[in-house]
């Protein structure tokens, strides 16, 4: 697949932040839907299990009506599950541009298994017409279906944590990324309990609150659904938290920040507001809770997902420095082209300007203010003026002694290469008196 590759262009430091926004916007469609699938089929296909062989109706009828008010239809498939990883697959190119991790291998990887496991999904939905004629094809369809999903959320979970690991990109060859990963198996871990919980979630959001509940509820089977949603949400939820602290502690020391343990601290809390809304549903006959336990987890998936940016912006610090550089080619290269085009040239009186408007503040040429002497540097140059105009451009620290790094100044080429010509020009007439 090393022509997907191909189809990326060298990013400009905008198109890399937007792409940035993207994966989390993106991230929050695909991961909560994926979840609800997965965990929808598996207690779907448990409460179909146990009507079967319990000889209840009030089971089988539970297992119908989860698939049928939590899986969607195709419209909610396409946009929620299998355009976003297209878009992550794009957006994570991006900001990988010119690594040794070809990362739009495992998104298409993860893509073909995701929509691999949605058919399935609505395949076992279809079989529920003739479940009673044939019952151990339904089981079949779920079991696949569920393999499919669980497999879905591996390869994701796989992908998103071997950006944290710049280190490995070029040692990994295999068609899911670091598969024995402590990390990936507690992200997986992770997303697993997470997926129950937030399906506890959406099964008292959607059966009692969205469009006014679903209909055609007795009492008991309404209390029976309400307690069920409710208590897998309380025990869920306090286990994707313990879930979530362990994923934390695997990271690499590189992604780990106070920004990172700050927002998972949010998190927690976040958390801990849907355990306490869901104890009150359980004792509570009332459901006024409901959609605010949905809409936390809504929050709380959020917050999880910056979380991971944040590590992910740790671990790829030398990425984005590699990524400046690029963007500084390609801007001055834009800028090259347009200077050439309006018949702009670098020349000495121009940089005279230049000083006097932007250097001078902090630099002379013959004592040390906030930046050394130009008398002491510029001679080290020894008259490369390309060198001196490409540090102008990109500046660094190189003296230590000296606090501040030069600031970046936004010259064009053609401005930094006056501001060049003129030191080195003034320099030599200082130097030859």
């Amino acid at each position: 697949m090393e022509f997907l590759q191909s189809w990326i262009s060298p990013p400009r430091a905008d198109h890399v932040q937007i792409a940035k926004y993207i994966i989390i916007i993106t991230s929050l469609f695909f991961v909560p839907y994926i979840s609800v699938l997965f965990g929808s089929t598996l207690f779907s296909l448990g409460f179909s299990l146990r009507g079967k062989f319990e000889e209840n109706s009030l089971f089988s009828r539970f297992s119908k009506d989860l698939v049928d008010t939590l899986y969607g239809n195709w419209g909610v498939a396409l946009v929620l599950g299998i355009l976003p990883l297209i878009t992550l697959t794009i957006s994570f190119s991006q900001i990988l541009y010119g690594t040794d991790v070809n990362i739009a291998q495992y998104f298409i990887v993860t893509l073909f298994i995701t929509f691999a496991a949605i058919v399935l999904t609505f395949l076992y939905r279809n079989s529920f017409e003739k479940r009673d004629d044939a019952y151990w094809r339904h089981i079949i369809l779920g079991l696949l279906a569920l393999g499919g999903l669980k497999t879905t959320l591996f390869a994701f979970a796989s992908t998103i944590t071997l950006v944290l690991f710049p280190e490995r990109w070029a040692l990994i060859h295999s068609i899911i990324p670091l598969t024995f990963s402590w990390s990936v198996v507690a992200k997986f871990s992770f997303l697993m309990m997470l997926s129950l919980a937030v399906t506890g979630a959406a099964i008292l959001f959607f059966f009692f609150s969205w469009g006014g509940g679903r209909q055609g509820m007795d009492e008991q089977y309404r209390e029976y659904v309400k307690k069920f949603g409710a208590g897998i949400t309380l025990g869920l939820s306090i286990v994707s938290m313990l879930m979530f602290l362990w994923y934390l502690v695997t990271l690499p020391v590189m992604a780990k920040s106070y920004g990172m343990f700050l927002s998972a601290m949010v998190a927690v809390f976040v958390m801990l507001i849907v355990c306490i809304y869901a104890a009150a549903l359980l004792r509570d006959s009332q459901l006024k809770h409901a959609g605010k336990v949905f809409i936390l987890f809504i929050v709380f998936f959020l917050v999880v997902t910056v979380n991971d940016n944040i590590a992910r912006e740790n671990s790829l610090h030398y990425q984005n420095y590699k990524l400046d550089k690029i963007n500084s080619e390609i801007v001055a290269k834009i800028e090259a082209e347009s200077a050439e085009k309006s018949g702009a040239t670098a020349s000495v009186e121009m940089g005279k300007e230049i000083y006097n408007a932007k250097c001078i503040a902090c630099h002379r040429f013959d004592q040390k203010l906030v930046g050394p002497a130009y008398n002491d540097v510029v001679p080290k140059y020894n008259g490369d003026i390309e060198k001196l105009k490409q540090f102008i451009l990109n500046p660094v620290k190189v003296d230590p002694s000296f606090p501040m790094t030069m600031p970046n100044q936004m010259l064009k080429p053609f401005e930094a290469e006056s501001a060049a010509m003129y030191l080195m020009d003034e320099v030599k007439k200082l130097q030859g008196n």
